[in-house]
């Protein structure tokens, strides 16, 4: 850890979609009540010393709710939904949005169809209803952008960065405010950023 801290790296996802020596993914049954490593615990503690941002994005139930309790300083959920929202594993349940509020951290909306809903492609609709769900549950400073462009399988409406405007003008129809689509657009992120490192 202090090795990639030295190289720069300032965010670590704790897991992907294997176990490993910090914790268990949340991409089987067997995983969601199994949380941080007895490593994992000291991981979590050193990247606070250090400064660097706690991403919970594919950690399973048990290691989320092991990071909330342990960790000083908000940590994120890079790529994750609201569950109720859309019953997939790596979406986040109510009482996590909470936390993850509670906490100053943020959550980056998804843009994966099998995390936003059934629509083939996923429709910048299914975004909205994320989002407003997750402003009722945690407000609207715990929402950001997490696309997971380099890891979609099914393209959405939106197939690349230079098509977010979809998403805005969505977002504005929809009664946000220009400070709310900004917030969600870049400066919760930014707000995490600074207040971590």
């Amino acid at each position: 850890l202090r090795n990639f801290y030295r190289l720069g790296v300032r965010l670590i996802t704790i897991t992907w979609n294997f176990p490993n020596e910090i914790g268990f993914p949340n991409c089987k049954d067997e995983y969601v009540y199994r949380g941080l490593t007895s490593f994992g615990h000291e991981l979590i503690g050193e990247m606070n010393n250090l400064s660097m941002i706690i991403d919970v994005s594919h950690l399973s139930d048990k290691g989320f709710y092991d990071v909330a309790r342990i960790s000083k300083k908000p940590f994120i959920a890079s790529h994750s939904n609201s569950r109720t929202i859309t019953n997939h594993p790596r979406n986040l349940t109510d009482e996590m949005i909470k936390i993850l509020s509670q906490k100053g951290g943020v959550m980056g909306i998804n843009f994966e169809k099998s995390f936003l809903g059934e629509n083939i492609p996923a429709e910048v609709s299914d975004m909205i209803n994320h989002i407003k769900h997750i402003r009722k549950v945690g407000g609207i400073d715990v929402i950001a952008i997490g696309s997971d462009f380099d890891g979609v399988e099914l393209p959405s409406e939106i197939t690349n960065i230079g098509e977010i405007d979809k998403l805005a003008f969505e977002l504005k129809k929809n009664n946000f405010s220009e400070d709310e689509i900004e917030k969600i657009f870049y400066k919760n992120a930014l707000r995490v950023i600074k207040d971590t490192l």
